[in-house]
């Protein structure tokens, strides 16, 4: 253990890398065990876990802006990271630094002893660790994958929100959305098991799969749904929007997301019922809303990276994510054409993706991924050819086609980036260069 005392964060990480056989080992008995050990630190007054299909990371980063502005001290643990680490872990709307995060990594290697911990279940521990030394009001965990045997799971949230089902990750979680939904309300506690613990649950699914009905019945514990308990609307040529209660929450106007997607409007009033649910009826001005709305920032969600082309670039990488893109393509006033560039990992549904996209680009520029998920440009093509109308080329990497596409599009066009994290990870840092 002495050795490890002087590592810096990239040593630990490649550390982690290493750890454990396996990169995703979904159960709660070992990373349970080392919390024990740790002491089970609490990580804030109130905790609040996210999961979902898509949108997590917007609720999240939603929650903590919302939360400061009422003058609660929050923090927040997310993932995966886009460019470093150090963003899984935010202190009142800073990331943890690099030193405090090698300090927790040496506290949880001393209590894990023989323990075996994944490079995600370390990382969850260290979230626990850094968010409980800043004594916060609202502390919120996204959930990495699923969530009944998500290591975020080893804490009982006050609030347990799921933002949507869809299909995605099926080799873990089922093929259908019923089992999709009942991994995903593994988050809940059943008020029967436990009498004394009562869980607010938030649901920013509008169409719910049976499988999530019924689990919010069983649970036992008190639910409000968007579209049906709670909801928005905007009045046109009006940058807020009004959020109804049928509760007894107040209703509320809020400015509008700052976040590009037309569905951010829904993720913010899921966000504000979950906040409200932990925290009672909000002070909250619009002074201070726009302040943090204007800080509010989440990477690789339809961030614009550049103009003259416009280039925005979407972590979007099942189905649903891609109806997304197409409501926000549908939004926006374009003069020019669209492009898109994309990179998909070999486990997502291309296929469909492709199909769903491809009605509103004019031609499609595919990059290959490295590593063990990743795939080549022709194997993407060879999957997704059949749905194809547009034209569609192959090119080795992201940044190669992201270059290509950039010296061909017109001043006017639009060239969207996306397929997975590491895609969009990629045109960053060549963006950046």
């Amino acid at each position: 253990m002495s050795s490890k005392l002087g590592w810096q964060l990239d040593d630990w990480l490649s550390y982690l890398e290493h750890l454990h056989p396996q990169e995703i080992d979904l159960g709660l008995k070992r990373v349970a065990e080392v919390y024990h050990r740790l002491d089970s630190p609490c990580p804030a007054g109130k905790i609040i876990i996210v999961a979902g299909t898509n949108g997590k990371g917007s609720v999240t980063a939603h929650i903590t802006a919302l939360a400061t502005a009422a003058g609660l001290k929050a923090g927040s643990y997310t993932s995966p990271h886009l460019l470093t680490f150090n963003e899984r872990f935010s202190i009142c709307g800073q990331w943890a630094g690099s030193e405090a995060i090698c300090k927790a990594f040496i506290r949880i290697e001393t209590a894990r002893a023989d323990i075996s911990l994944s490079y995600f279940e370390f990382s969850t521990l260290a979230g626990i660790l850094l968010l409980a030394d800043q004594l916060l009001d609202v502390a919120v965990f996204e959930v990495g994958l699923g969530g009944r045997l998500d290591a975020v799971n080893i804490l009982d949230a006050d609030c347990a929100v799921i933002t949507s089902i869809a299909l995605d990750h099926q080799d873990w979680l089922g093929d259908t959305l019923d089992q999709i939904a009942r991994e995903k309300a593994g988050i809940f506690r059943c008020l029967r098991n436990n009498p004394n613990f009562r869980q607010s649950i938030i649901i920013g699914e509008r169409e719910p799969p049976p499988g999530l009905v019924d689990a919010v019945t069983v649970s036992g514990q008190g639910v409000s749904w968007l579209g049906a308990d709670f909801d928005w609307r905007k009045d046109l040529n009006v940058a807020e929007i009004k959020i109804n209660c049928r509760s007894e929450l107040n209703d509320q106007v809020l400015p509008t997301s700052p976040l590009a997607a037309p569905v951010q409007n829904d993720n913010l009033a899921v966000a504000f019922c979950a906040l409200s649910a932990v925290a009672g009826n909000l002070c909250l001005d619009m002074a201070s809303l726009t302040s943090e709305f204007n800080k509010l920032q989440l990477r690789g969600r339809l961030e614009k990276i550049s103009s003259s082309p416009d280039i925005y670039v979407d972590v979007a990488h099942n189905p649903a994510a891609a109806e997304v893109l197409v409501a926000w393509l549908k939004s926006r006033k374009n003069t020019g054409r669209t492009w898109a560039v994309c990179a998909m990992l070999k486990d997502k549904d291309s296929v469909e993706v492709g199909r769903i996209i491809d009605p509103w680009v004019a031609g499609w520029y595919l990059a290959g991924l490295e590593g063990p998920r990743g795939q080549t440009a022709e194997s993407l093509q060879a999957n997704v050819t059949r749905v194809l109308e547009q034209p569609h080329h192959c090119y080795p990497n992201v940044p190669t086609a992201l270059q290509v596409a950039s010296e061909l599009a017109a001043t006017d066009d639009l060239i969207l980036v996306f397929g997975s994290f590491l895609t969009v990870e990629q045109a960053i840092r060549y963006w950046n260069e």
